[in-house]
């Protein structure tokens, strides 16, 4: 994975410690910068999909070396893997796509994360949620194992929604999910569309998605 500096003519290498890295996003903490990302276990490994996560010095510079990264997620769930159902199916398994979401209000700290496979209709959303101090410790993560927290809506056509990311409206009043999805579901990634829809939080602090549509819905507040 690389990262682009204006000042020079190369490019700055992001160390994914020349294996499979995909999808790297920044997780912010009080306890300095990570960088999460699409990994797998050994470079030619070639499925499943995990997500890792190392530590970063700045936001170019990774300060853990290979042994300390970390894997917070694997595609252990049926609903994590491609074909759907099928639980000891590896090949095409996949966890990708981490955003990091947090909850102003109580102040909780989610890495949303897309599972299954991209240009499937059964591509989905699930979530971790940092419990504990130290995002490098797998035991401080919690897994929502209970199934995808945003995941196809046969109803209004909508299949295969995922890799989101999040933003709010301009007067800073609604939380908005920003994601892909497909009208058709046979025909893969070239199916894809762009979408957002406005979304809240359930009582105990985690996110609380809307089921995917087309509307239509109002405009963001402030806009």
């Amino acid at each position: 994975m690389y990262t682009l500096e204006s000042s020079g003519s190369d490019p700055a290498r992001l160390n994914t410690y020349d294996q499979f890295a995909i999808d790297g996003t920044y997780f912010q903490h009080s306890t300095g910068l990570y960088h999460i990302y699409s990994c797998w276990y050994r470079a030619y490994d070639g499925w499943p999909a995990n997500l890792c996560i190392t530590k970063m010095s700045d936001p170019w510079t990774v300060s853990s070396n290979f042994s300390q990264r970390q894997i917070l997620s694997v595609p252990s769930n049926p609903w994590e893997k491609t074909p759907y159902g099928r639980p000891f199916n590896d090949r095409l398994s996949s966890n990708e796509g981490p955003q990091q979401l947090r909850n102003s209000k109580t102040g909780q700290q989610f890495v949303i994360y897309s599972a299954a496979r991209s240009d499937n209709r059964n591509y989905c959303l699930g979530q971790l949620e940092l419990v504990g101090d130290d995002p490098m410790n797998v035991q401080d993560w919690r897994k929502n194992n209970e199934g995808c927290v945003f995941y196809q809506n046969a109803l209004e056509e909508a299949y295969g929604v995922g890799h989101a990311s999040f933003t709010t409206s301009p007067d800073g009043s609604e939380d908005w999910i920003v994601y892909h999805g497909m009208r058709d579901p046979t025909n893969g990634w070239g199916a894809r569309t762009i979408r957002a829809q406005k979304f809240t939080w359930n009582q105990d602090g985690t996110p609380k998605f809307p089921r995917p549509g087309y509307g239509p819905y109002a405009v963001p507040s402030g806009q």
